[in-house]
């Protein structure tokens, strides 16, 4: 076999044609492109297999196979948005050792990316558009494409310089790693509305993409904009089954149409090509990878020893991070600051000081999309901080977990009570007892044991010990420590006596209110008034399409001159109202020490 510069010299005089036999052997989808391009050839999405074997001689030029067809996954490598070997090796360990083909476009230290070739286990299917890995501006590092150019093709990379896609480590294709197949699968299937189709042949796609396509072009004034919100998603759906471009298609749809808004329909074609990444119409679910690679997150978690005094909190953040992803379906949460104070049962601004601290520990990825910040927990490698020791643990083990992810046994470790504010009667219970409780079911029994694992003094753990004890949830016997028979109900119970379903129910209401008033902001912010220059008329548009008439906005007018006394007297009345503010705001700030809720002059 040929090595260094003249195999790279032998690939690139032969094309892709001396690659072709890897692909068409296994059973792939090849298609061909356009020459020195990345993109396909009109009508190449509509290609099968036996299109691909009998119509070989096109794929002599550039060509792309069709990822997840043949058994075979490409993971491509984006150099350009900041992708490398050591990131993918970092997040998904053991998966660099594989088939791999260098890329067209360089990164800023002018490496060039790579794919990344795998066999996938018999019925396994991917979503195409999947990023993996993005970085903070949210293009993708790491993504499943739904096409991956062949080695032999040539394109221009990002710099602009015309290369050739080469094998790079001519191995075997060696099988995709569980942890690279739960990232892969994400959302899988479970039911499917009747007016989409996603099981369908390519001609069937293509004839429903062109008559999609002829209805926005047939939208006239008043309706063009609600007609292409309605086909804007299953067009881009449609387009990643065939290989086309949803953007090209659907802006050209809209200016066919006689639409000039050129900004609006960017964002609403972008909006749509990033909803049809998560598949077709119908109720979708995390696979059966990808939920189990959240139980075993949430189940480490709980375990962890989250050292320090912010430890308690980053752990009922993290866990509610967890328990998101889980409830919607998805492996990131796009759920706001205000929402994961809810689920967390801490304040907005402890969530916020978390979410820091977790993302510079590497156990969250913050990634911006548009106008969300998108949020995926994340279980790193060498993290061994939950493993415990086999002496300590027992044999009941009150932490296993159920089909549907909740605890057999023990509390929540983001229920109520953990909420429970401090008063003169009491210390309150907070994250800090959960993590304890918790430990000490997986079987950590001794103040000693809990302390050497936690990374905290003895006595400090024995006064948190001696709360819960104080409370019936936990018991001691000759020093060791057992959770109560009933120690779920008795949890609920002291919930509703300690305050902490009130204080959770208060925060519920507050950060409610405060979401809606900025999602009605955000609404009328997106809402601008169009103006006619020719005919002076001014009015709304609404995202359906339907015009509100407005009034022209009046002239501008200078406020008259004040003198000195007027000024004063403004000035009085201006301090007199802030008296009455701060007056309102102590009396207020009192009733709730008073009532032994969360306020800001402190407990008594």
């Amino acid at each position: 076999m040929r090595t260094g510069i003249s195999a790279v010299t032998e690939q690139a005089a032969s094309g892709t044609a001396a690659h072709l036999d890897f692909y068409l052997d296994r059973g792939c989808v090849v298609v061909p492109c356009q020459r020195g391009q990345k993109k396909l050839r009109r009508g190449a999405g509509d290609w099968t297999v036996e299109d691909s074997r009998t119509r070989r001689d096109e794929l002599t030029g550039n060509a792309a196979v069709r990822n997840g067809t043949g058994g075979l996954l490409v993971v491509d490598i984006d150099a350009k948005h900041g992708g490398s070997l050591d990131l993918m090796a970092e997040r998904f360990p053991g998966s660099t050792m594989t088939r791999t083909i260098q890329t067209v476009s360089p990164g800023e230290n002018g490496r060039l990316g790579a794919q990344l070739i795998y066999t996938l286990p018999d019925g396994f299917r991917i979503g195409s558009g999947r990023a993996l890995v993005s970085n903070a501006e949210g293009a993708p590092m790491i993504e499943v494409a739904a096409f991956a150019m062949l080695p032999g093709s040539r394109a221009r990379g990002s710099d602009g310089v015309m290369r050739t896609y080469t094998v790079v480590r001519d191995v075997s294709v060696n099988s995709a790693t569980p942890e690279l197949l739960a990232a892969v699968e994400g959302r899988t299937l479970v039911e499917v509305d009747d007016s989409d189709m996603p099981e369908m042949k390519p001609t069937e796609a293509r004839q429903r993409l062109d008559a999609l396509l002829a209805q926005i072009v047939a939208a006239g004034d008043g309706q063009r904009n609600s007609v292409f919100t309605r086909y804007a998603l299953p067009v881009a759906r449609l387009c990643d089954l065939l290989g086309e471009d949803p953007e090209h298609e659907l802006t050209e749809a809209y200016e066919y149409s006689g639409g000039v808004d050129s900004s609006w329909v960017r964002s609403a074609v972008r909006s749509a090509i990033r909803r049809a990444g998560d598949g077709p119409i119908g109720w979708t679910h995390l696979g059966p990878l990808a939920a189990e690679e959240l139980l075993i997150m949430r189940t480490r978690a709980r375990l962890a020893a989250w050292p320090g005094k912010s430890g308690a909190s980053d752990r009922r953040v993290f866990l509610a991070l967890v328990d998101a992803c889980m409830d919607f379906g998805r492996m990131e949460t796009p759920l706001s600051t205000r929402k994961l104070a809810v689920r967390a049962g801490v304040t907005r601004e402890t969530v916020e000081a978390s979410l820091k601290r977790l993302q510079a520990a590497g156990r969250v990825e913050t990634v911006k999309q548009g106008e969300f910040t998108m949020r995926r927990p994340f279980l790193r490698a060498d993290d061994t901080t939950h493993i415990l020791s086999p002496l300590l643990v027992r044999e009941n083990n009150y932490l296993s977990n159920n089909e549907d992810g909740s605890s057999g046994e023990g509390v929540d470790p983001l229920h109520p009570v953990w909420s429970s504010p401090k008063t003169p009667e009491g210390l309150g219970l907070d994250g800090r007892h959960g993590q304890l409780l918790d430990l000490v079911c997986a079987g950590l029994t001794t103040a000693r044991a809990l302390a050497d694992h936690v990374g905290s003094r003895q006595d400090s753990i024995k006064r948190t010990l001696d709360r819960l004890t104080e409370v019936y949830l936990l018991a001691e016997i000759d020093g060791r420590y057992v959770p109560a028979d009933n120690v779920a109900e008795l949890a609920d119970r002291l919930a509703l006596e300690l305050g902490g379903v009130e204080v959770c129910a208060y925060r519920e209401d507050q950060y409610r209110n405060e979401e809606q008033r900025w999602d009605e902001f955000r609404q009328w912010q997106k809402i601008r008034p169009r103006w006619d220059r020719l005919t002076g008329e001014q009015w709304w548009e609404l995202p359906d399409g339907t015009r509100i008439e407005a009034q022209a906005p009046p002239a501008p007018v200078e406020p008259p001159a004040l003198t000195d006394d007027e000024i004063a007297a403004l000035q009085q009345e201006h301090d007199q109202q802030q008296s009455d503010e701060r007056r309102r705001w102590e009396d207020e700030q009192l009733l709730l020490r008073q009532f032994g809720l969360p306020n800001e002059l402190g407990m008594l």
